[in-house]
């Protein structure tokens, strides 16, 4: 998985792996997230991949499928989208660097 992150990162995009959540109808999901088109050494273009980062994780966590008699979202679903923002940014992390630092 993190040759295909690394791979991707290249390229200006990056996947976000998000795991099945045992007890929903979530299915093991990749989104790609592209980032070439933002300056992500500049503060809108770090918001603007976060926003993207955090739609793609709702997405792949099933957040929005709702089940019968209820729109909240679950604790499973909430983990779900937590690891695989994290995952997005910290494989992103030496990018941003690189980017800030004029690279």
């Amino acid at each position: 998985m993190n040759k295909g992150i690394l791979a991707a990162a290249g390229m200006g995009a990056m996947i976000i792996a998000a795991p099945a959540v045992a007890g929903t109808n979530t299915q093991d999901s990749n989104s790609v997230v592209t980032y070439e088109d933002l300056d992500l050494s500049t503060s809108e273009g770090r918001k603007e991949l976060d926003q993207r980062i955090t739609i793609a994780a709702r997405k792949n966590c099933g957040v929005g499928r709702h089940t019968t008699g209820s729109r909240t979202i679950s604790r499973e679903q909430r983990r779900c989208v937590a690891s695989a923002e994290r995952q997005a940014k910290n494989a992103l992390a030496p990018i941003i660097e690189e980017q800030q630092l004029g690279g």
